[in-house]
C-alpha cells in the first residue's frame, strides 16, 4: 500500500511497459508519459531508438552484451534522486513491469522514500509470442490454465503445474526443459513453440515436441520465449481434431490431433496382508509370470521388494510381456522381454500361446482386484492353470474432469476398466464421435454397454 507521506516537492515516478519491442504494441498511455517525461531510465528495448523522438534525458540500465546490468539498489537510487529533484520520471521496462519486471520492488521502494509512483502495464512477450504463432495460451476444452515460468535454469528450478507453460529467459535451456518435463510425465509428442524476437518483423518460429526439441540439432537463441502444450501446434487438422484419452498412459497413444489426458482409471497398491503369501514367498511352486500391463510390473516388484525378495527369485520362472509398454517396464527391473503383442490385447497373447504350444503350465497374472475375465480363461483353455492374483485396485479417479464430449473428435478406450468407469462417470457418449477401442475385451464390453452407434469404432487389436 503506497504511503502517506508523499512528498509535494518531489517529482513522480511512472514504472511502465514498453511491450516485447514493437513500438506499435506501446500503450497510449505510455506514449503519453514519455512525451511529458523529464528522465527516462529504460532497460533492454529492441527498438531503443524509438526513444530518440523524445526530448527527456536517456539512461540506460539494462543489460548489454559484455557488460553487466546496475544493480537493482543502484537503480532504485538513480530513480530516487531523479524524483528528489522535482522530475518526472518514467522507468521504462521491457514487457509488463510485474511480470518478471521487479517494478514491485521499485514501486514500494519509492513510495517508502516518499515518492509518489504509478505502474503502468505493458504487453508481457508471451502474449505476443502466442500471437505470433497462433498458440492461444488458453483454449475451450484443451487449455484451460497458463503458467509463466522462468526458463534459466532447468534442473532447480520449480515447475509449475498447467495445461500450457510458457518459458522466459530459457534460450539456453530448452532442451534440458523438454527432457524434464518428458521425464516428469509430459507426453512426448506434446507441441512446442520458440518464438524469437516476438512482435518484431525479424521474428522466427520453430515448432517441436518435446521429444523432437530434445534431439535437434540447434535451437533458437535469445531473445526467446518457448511455449509447450496442445495449443501451439501449426496443424489446422490437429486443432480440429480433439481426442479424449481415457487410459493411464498418454504416450502410448500417437495420432493427428489433439490429446487430452483424462484418465478413468487410478491405481492404489494394496496392503501386503491383503496379498495371498504364496505370491512372493513361494514364488517357485510358478512355471511362468504372463504381465499385462505396466502398472502390474510397477507393484509387483514393489510389493516382492518390500518383503525383502529381490530379482533373483525369478531365476527359473518364464516373463512374458503384453505389449511394448509393459517391456519396457520390465526394463526398468533388469527383465529385457519381448512383447508376445505389440499392443494390449489379451486375445493375441492367448492366440500366440496356443500357437506356440504354452500348456501343462503354472502361470501367474499379477492383476487388479477386478481381475481378468478373458485372459485367465483363455490360458486355462488351451491348458494352463493359471492364478490371476491381485496386487493393486482400481478406482475411478477422484480428480476426474467432466469434459463437454461434444468438443471432441473422439474418445480413446484402452481397457475394459476405462470403458466401465467412463460410463459411470458420463451418463452417455455421443454419437458422432470416432471411438478407439485397445483390444478386443474392451470393444466387446464398449459394443455391450453401447446399445446404438451410428459412427464406427476403431479396433487396435
Amino acid at each position: 500500500m503506497q504511503t502517506n507521506n508523499i512528498k509535494p516537492q518531489y517529482g513522480k515516478v511512472f514504472i511502465a511497459g514498453f511491450g516485447p519491442g514493437n513500438p506499435e504494441l506501446l500503450t497510449i498511455k505510455t506514449s503519453r508519459l514519455l512525451d511529458i517525461a523529464d528522465i527516462i531510465y529504460h532497460d533492454d528495448l529492441l527498438d531503443a531508438g524509438y526513444l530518440d523522438r523524445f526530448s527527456a534525458e536517456k539512461v540506460y540500465v539494462g543489460k548489454r552484451k559484455g557488460r553487466h546490468s546496475a544493480k537493482q539498489d543502484e537503480i532504485n537510487s538513480l530513480l530516487l534522486k531523479s524524483a528528489q529533484e522535482g522530475k518526472t520520471v518514467v522507468r521504462l521496462k521491457g514487457g509488463d513491469p510485474l511480470i518478471f519486471g521487479r517494478g514491485a520492488e521499485e514501486y514500494y521502494f519509492l513510495t517508502e522514500n516518499g515518492v509518489d509512483a504509478e505502474i503502468v502495464p505493458g504487453i508481457t512477450s508471451a502474449i505476443s509470442a502466442a500471437v505470433d504463432a497462433i498458440a492461444p495460451l488458453t483454449s475451450r476444452g484443451t487449455s484451460t490454465s497458463v503458467a509463466f515460468t522462468l526458463g534459466h535454469d532447468a534442473q532447480n528450478n520449480k515447475l509449475p503445474k498447467a495445461d500450457t507453460l510458457v518459458f522466459y529467459m530459457g534460450a539456453t535451456e530448452q532442451k534440458k526443459w523438454a527432457k524434464r518435463l518428458i521425464n516428469e510425465g509430459w507426453a512426448a509428442n506434446t507441441p512446442v513453440a520458440a518464438v524469437r524476437n516476438a512482435s518484431l518483423p525479424n521474428k522466427e518460429i520453430r515448432r517441436y515436441t518435446l521429444e523432437k526439441l530434445v534431439n535437434a540439432q540447434e535451437v533458437l537463441p535469445a531473445p526467446c520465449i518457448v511455449i509447450v502444450g496442445y495449443t501451439a501446434s501449426d496443424n489446422v487438422k490437429a486443432h480440429n481434431r480433439k481426442w479424449l484419452y481415457t487410459g493411464s498412459d498418454i504416450n502410448n497413444f500417437k495420432a493427428e490431433g489433439i490429446v487430452i489426458h483424462n484418465p478413468m482409471i487410478q491405481f492404489c497398491k494394496l496392503s501386503d496382508t491383503a496379498i495371498p503369501d504364496n505370491t512372493v514367498k513361494s514364488l517357485n511352486i510358478y512355471d511362468r509370470i504372463v504381465f499385462a500391463s505396466p502398472v502390474a510390473v510397477k507393484f509387483f516388484f514393489s510389493i516382492l521388494f518390500n518383503n525383502g525378495i529381490d530379482t533373483r527369485s525369478l531365476g527359473n520362472i518364464k516373463i512374458s510381456s503384453l505389449g511394448v509398454a509393459t517391456s519396457a517396464e520390465l526394463k526398468k527391473y533388469g527383465l529385457l522381454v519381448e512383447p508376445e503383442t505389440k499392443h494390449n490385447s489379451s486375445q493375441k497373447l492367448i492366440e500366440k500361446f496356443a500357437a506356440k504350444g504354452i500348456v501343462d503350465e503354472n502361470i501367474m497374472i499379477p492383476c487388479s482386484t477386478e481381475g481378468f475375465d478373458q485372459l485367465p480363461a483363455g490360458l486355462t483353455n488351451i491348458g494352463n492353470s493359471v492364478d490371476a492374483i491381485a496386487f493393486y485396485e482400481n478406482i475411478l479417479p477422484t480428480n476426474a474432469v467432466q469434459h463437454n464430449l461434444a468438443d471432441f473428435y473422439g474418445v480413446v478406450f484402452t481397457s475394459p476398466t476405462s470403458v466401465k468407469n467412463f460410463f459411470k462417470f458420463y451418463d452417455n457418449i455421443p454419437g458422432e464421435l470416432e471411438i478407439i477401442t485397445q483390444g478386443k475385451f474392451t470393444t466387446e464390453l464398449f459394443n455391450k454397454l453401447v446399445v446404438k452407434r451410428e459412427s464406427k469404432y476403431i479396433y487396435l487389436g
